[in-house]
């Protein structure tokens, strides 16, 4: 988005208006007359008070612990305006941070156009890798931890791979374990969770409809069975819109922040005194 679609935006034109009419209003205002010793506890104030009090204990203050309220709001009004008197807001990080914080917070408030379908196809065209629909798999697997086995591991393999090809029941073969013995319809993401992405890899390779292995996993080798397999495929914008609309705001937002700063960042002329520079 450039810099002319910005200007565009509502929250914009209404944080420029305000921060006009804030720089007139200094300039015609004049030094601050006798109110500027006064402070001021309005109704607003006493609702914003109230309302971060509940938020907190779950229950509305007191009137005893509303005053105490009240009090501390003052006190804390008093001394911070005090100390912007004197100075101690200039150079220090920690308000410097703040500041910009907020500065940082309104830019992040201005909020895009809704995008039209032809954009959020552009934007799932330009994407597509992070919105792909995983393979699927529906398995069984028969587990060998070769911990088990240190001496006949061959062995034990063999025999394996011999009882499953003559029909044994798969829930006999094997070692017991915590694992799964079968995933119906899991994505890829699923199987990797549970037996780590060192097997996934090695499914990609496995036919289906026969006992093929054994696999390795983190876990140990497996005999696996494959009933069904779903490639991967690219997904229709109805299937992924809330998550590509999401993005693609997500992205407009940022780059509208950064249009706003580059905007406000042209006003000033930035000299880096490097060491060395003046000698």
């Amino acid at each position: 988005m450039n810099a002319n679609s910005l200007w565009r935006e509502p929250l914009l034109h209404f944080l420029v208006i305000g921060v006009l009419l804030f720089m007139v209003y200094g300039l015609v205002a004049g030094p601050a007359g006798p109110d500027e010793d006064e402070v001021v506890v309005d109704q607003a104030r006493i609702a914003s008070l109230v309302a971060n009090f509940e938020k907190t204990w779950r229950r509305v203050p007191t009137d005893a612990e509303l005053q105490s309220l009240i009090d501390a709001w003052v006190r804390e009004e008093i001394l911070y305006r005090e100390g912007v008197d004197a100075g101690f807001d200039q150079n220090d990080p920690v308000i410097r941070r703040r500041v910009a914080q907020k500065m940082s917070f309104i830019a992040d408030g201005i909020v895009p156009d809704a995008p039209s379908d032809a954009e959020l196809e552009a934007w799932l065209r330009d994407n597509i890798a992070d919105y792909r629909v995983p393979a699927a798999y529906t398995l069984r697997q028969v587990y060998i931890d070769p911990q088990r086995h240190p001496d006949d591991l061959d062995n034990f393999i063999a025999a394996t791979r011999a009882a499953l090809l003559d029909g044994d029941n798969p829930e006999t073969l094997g070692d017991s374990s915590m694992l799964l013995a079968s995933v119906d319809g899991a994505s890829s993401r699923d199987v990797a969770r549970i037996f780590g992405s060192v097997f996934v890899d090695g499914l990609a390779n496995v036919e289906t409809g026969a006992w093929v292995g054994p696999l390795q996993s983190g876990y140990g080798l497996h005999f696996v069975f494959i009933d069904e397999r779903v490639a991967e495929r690219d997904p229709a914008l109805d299937e992924v819109r809330s998550a590509v609309e999401r993005d693609l705001l997500s992205a407009r937002a940022e780059q509208l922040s950064e249009t706003f700063y580059a905007s406000l960042r042209e006003r000033y002329t930035v000299r880096i005194d490097t060491p060395g520079a003046n000698e």
